[in-house]
């Protein structure tokens, strides 16, 4: 990509004089990231980008891309709309690339089976994919950003808090195949129902020509969409999982694939297996051996905070899922503790997005907590206040990890979840970093 690449697929200004044929380094959206030869944009959201345009200058900026005129030592592309640009780049670079393109989004999952299949197809392409939670407008461009002449798979999560956002990014990358997780209830204070959810999931299509879809098809609502491949534990599914066995640290289960069973064995528990079993599908879609699938998936490990499986200096096992928290998520990983015997710390923390739902919603979660004993329950903040049981409440994770350091907790397995935006990970933190001994 160089200089009159970015002019062409903006249809942008150009502003002062440079090399058309010259080539930059990489895009940056913060002047703070930026390098010398790199391009910077200047994007509109919590804060002007404008204001730092000097500052991108100061550490080495080759040309800019502006939504209004700037007092600049260095040429710059002037647009409309800056956040638009970044789209626009990114559909020129799938376009000038040319990599296969899979997109994926859910309910819940999205990340989980992005970070699977990705090892997946790792056994056989040079993959690009999302870092971290670069699933929106802004993400995704900078996801694409990273093509290369050597990239052969682009796999790109789709997230979206309401209609039309998926429908933009699918249009933006055009998918050769495409992946649904599951229709939760995540966003349905925005959206009103779960149709609607699956609405706005559908809207993943919109950019294909073929539409080959992968979906969940133990899901409800998904299992009723028409001309899908289907993966899941009913015996109707495309790719049928059986004989499952699974606890708290790992799961086993079975598959036919060309008249011969093959056993699966990954580190994940019972409720992300469906995940699993998505990402095998795409994977031999693509022509990944099955055996290298079977090595890749006994050797995949969890991070970034899902489901992550800890140690601490006082003889704690803790449950680290606190990136995010749904009600379906939550679910699934109280009802794995039912089977756990020993003493069991639950530190939940409210699931945000929830809207007009959201009292609903956390009152429905009690039965699956009365049937964990042996526990002592922490609820963290104001949402998950409507959850009437018997529990510690507390505003936020500072007052949670005041409580703790009156206690003495050892030997215990604490599950530790809640939404993003309640901080939870500072409190896997303390047990973690604190010697209570």
């Amino acid at each position: 990509m160089n200089i009159n690449d970015l002019i062409l697929s903006t249809k942008g200004k150009l502003v002062g004089e440079i090399d058309l044929n010259e080539k930059y380094k990489e895009i940056k959206t913060s002047s703070l990231d930026v390098k010398k030869g790199d391009v910077f944009v200047a994007l509109i959201g919590n804060s002007d980008g404008h204001k730092y345009v000097q500052s991108a200058i100061d550490n080495g900026a080759k040309i800019l891309i502006v939504s209004k005129k700037v007092d600049s030592s260095i040429p710059y592309i002037l647009v409309k709309d800056t956040t638009l640009a970044l789209g626009d780049i990114a559909h020129y670079m799938v376009e000038k690339y040319k990599p296969r393109v899979i997109a994926l989004t859910g309910s819940v999952g999205k990340t989980t089976t992005r970070n699977i299949l990705l090892n997946l197809l790792s056994t056989k392409y040079n993959v690009v994919a999302n870092e971290k939670n670069f699933n929106n407008h802004i993400g995704v461009p900078l996801t694409v950003f990273n093509l290369k002449d050597d990239t052969e798979i682009l796999l790109s999560e789709l997230g979206m808090n309401h209609l039309k956002e998926i429908s933009y990014l699918s249009k933006m990358i055009n998918p050769e195949t495409a992946i649904i997780t599951n229709i939760g209830s995540s966003h349905i204070g925005n959206l009103g129902s779960k149709e609607e959810i699956l609405k706005a999931k559908l809207e993943i299509l919109d950019g294909m020509d073929k539409k080959i879809l992968f979906v969940n098809g133990d899901d409800e609502l998904l299992k009723k969409v028409k001309n899908t491949i289907k993966s899941g534990f009913n015996d109707y599914n495309d790719l049928i999982g059986y004989d499952l066995k699974s606890d708290l640290y790992s799961s086993s289960f079975k598959i036919k694939y060309h008249d011969k069973e093959y056993k699966i064995e990954v580190n994940l528990p019972e409720h992300l297996l469906e995940d699993v079993l998505l990402s095998i599908n795409v994977a031999l879609y693509y022509g990944v051996n099955i055996n290298d699938i079977i090595k890749a998936l006994k050797e995949y490990k969890s991070f970034d905070m899902r489901m992550n499986i800890l140690e601490d200096k006082n003889g704690n096992t803790i449950i680290n899922d606190c990136y995010n928290s749904s009600f379906e998520s939550l679910i699934g990983v109280l009802k794995i503790l039912e089977n756990e015997k020993q003493k069991k710390l639950l530190i939940l923390g409210s699931i945000l997005e929830l809207g007009d739902f959201s009292k609903a919603i956390h009152r429905k979660i009690k039965p699956y907590l009365d049937k964990i004993e042996n526990k002592k329950v922490i609820l963290v903040g104001e949402d998950i206040k409507a959850l009437k049981t018997d529990a510690l409440y507390f505003d936020n994770y500072e007052e949670v990890i005041s409580c703790l350091e009156k206690e003495n907790i050892k030997d215990t397995l604490i599950l530790i979840k809640g939404s993003r935006g309640i901080k939870l990970e500072n409190v896997t933190n303390y047990f973690m970093e604190k010697d209570r001994i």
